[in-house]
């Protein structure tokens, strides 16, 4: 029980998973909590977003419309440090498998659903995208506008056969359905670092555009625009 569990700290450090799994087999938890793979998706999909998300906001949608029942705010703590960790976890894999992307060109990260060297079966990966679907709606202008660009269209492709879009209209699978998932899940780790690039450049833009505002540029200083020229010859003309 997860009662017995929060009171060994090395557990909680060491597996955060197996304390989530505890969690989940409380009478703590809310029926349709998630299950650890799915976890996995949830957090991925918060740290590779376009757009910084609030902490409060995704763990919020941890519960989805159900909150948990908490006997005491040890059982709390327990809990919401499992995802913690796991969060952070996660997030220094994929910053050290982004690294060796762009350094080496080769990805060598692997999300929850890939437990083998083999190919994972087609539930596990949309169990995981069905967490990765829950952290995009965080966003949906953001996601949206990644979708919608030809250049990053190729990036979001690999999740959407694995996510269940409700519908009245019948849909016929492609006869080489199974082929096409495969070749999905085999991109979605690559899919993930990009994705997390794309967040990182957009911060840097973001946090650098207030300091640019702010800075003043006198006439003979070098121009802010990397002209190689005086501010007073080349924008300060404008």
């Amino acid at each position: 029980m997860i009662d017995d569990a929060v009171h060994d700290g090395r557990m909680a450090v060491a597996d955060p998973a197996s304390l989530w799994q505890a969690f989940l087999a409380s009478a703590a938890a809310p029926e349709r909590a998630m299950s650890a793979l799915e976890l996995d998706g949830y957090l991925t999909g918060v740290i590779v977003a376009p757009s910084l998300i609030r902490p409060s906001l995704w763990m919020a949608g941890l519960w989805a419309d159900e909150a948990p029942i908490f006997n005491d705010a040890v059982q709390t703590q327990a809990a919401l440090s499992a995802v913690g960790i796991m969060f952070n976890t996660l997030s220094s894999a994929i910053e050290r498998s982004l690294h060796r992307l762009e350094a080496e060109r080769v990805c060598d990260y692997r999300p929850a659903f890939q437990t083998t060297e083999g190919k994972p079966s087609h539930e596990a990966v949309k169990t995981w995208a069905r967490g990765f679907w829950k952290a995009t709606t965080l966003a949906p202008a953001e996601w949206h506008a990644l979708a919608a660009d030809e250049r990053t269209q190729v990036l979001i492709a690999p999740f959407v056969g694995f996510i269940d879009v409700d519908s009245d209209e019948p849909f016929e699978f492609a006869a080489d359905i199974d082929d096409r998932l495969d070749e999905a899940a085999a991109a979605i780790p690559r899919a993930i670092l990009l994705l997390r690039k794309i967040a990182q450049l957009r911060a840097n833009r973001t946090n650098a555009a207030p300091q640019m505002r702010r800075a003043k540029v006198g006439r003979n200083d070098p121009c802010p625009c990397g002209s190689g020229q005086k501010y007073k010859r080349c924008c300060g003309r404008i």
